[in-house]
């Protein structure tokens, strides 16, 4: 039973992998097009990226579960954030955010054929060349969430590979939201792990859950409280994650 199995596996896996590259096939016109019109196609861009995480549920049974928070508003700016255990979760990301929403991004990225163009829109980077590169980075974030965007990144800046709940954060996230004073919003994926794990990447069909959590005030707070406002959200994610992944 159990090659049996393994082999439905890699079926569905070649099948998903057919599927997702038919709707980058479809969206990646539509994309190349937009990104002449720079900032201004942004939300349109947002809507592709959705558009391809709503075919993977459809055509994929990959089903987004959402357990929403009134507190999240797609007027208010906020610096995402959310536990990141797979690459499914990228397609998680886009569906589960709302509005604008610019996703961090490391510089090279933008440096891509052809892609970088699409990667300049959607995403932002904090550039950490010289001080002044960085408080040059800042402002264009202060202005990005004060035009009301908001801005996505996973704290701990790389998959988690392990068992534990979550792996060391990074400073990244906190420091945006204390010294743009933008409140953070933690969000909880459970179960795209399961959908594609790390260690044997075969898919499968399932659900995944995301959670919006109370969102985080950084009022009043200075880069001091950084380590124990990093903590204290770690804290909040592991034992929400625990929590709801135990169900």
């Amino acid at each position: 039973m159990q090659p049996f199995i393994i082999g439905l596996k890699y079926i569905y896996t070649i099948y998903t992998a057919l599927v997702f590259v038919i709707l980058l096939l479809i969206t990646f016109p539509f994309f190349m097009m937009l990104a002449l019109f720079g900032d201004k196609s942004l939300l349109p861009m947002l809507w592709l990226c959705r558009f391809i995480a709503l075919g993977l549920m459809f055509f994929c049974g990959i089903v987004y579960r959402f357990h929403r928070n009134p507190a999240y508003t797609r007027n208010t700016p906020f610096v995402i954030i959310a536990n990141h255990r797979s690459n499914m979760d990228a397609p998680v990301a886009a569906i589960s955010c709302k509005g604008r929403v610019r996703y961090l991004a490391k510089k090279e990225l933008l440096k891509v054929p052809v892609m970088g163009q699409i990667f300049k829109v959607m995403s932002v980077y904090v550039d950490r060349s010289s001080s002044q590169d960085r408080r040059a980075s800042v402002e264009k974030l202060k202005r990005y969430l004060n035009e009301g965007d908001s801005i996505f990144l996973f704290p701990e800046g790389t998959r988690n590979k392990t068992d534990q709940p979550t792996i060391d954060f990074k400073d990244g996230a906190f420091t945006i939201a204390v010294q743009t004073q933008t409140p953070i919003m933690p969000m909880i994926y459970v179960g795209s792990d399961g959908i594609m794990p790390n260690k044997r990447p075969l898919l499968r069909p399932g659900i995944i859950d995301i959670y919006q959590l109370d969102p985080i005030p950084v009022a009043g707070l200075t880069d001091a409280d950084i380590p124990a406002l990093k903590q204290s959200v770690r804290a909040l994610i592991e034992e929400t994650f625990l929590k709801f992944s135990s169900h």
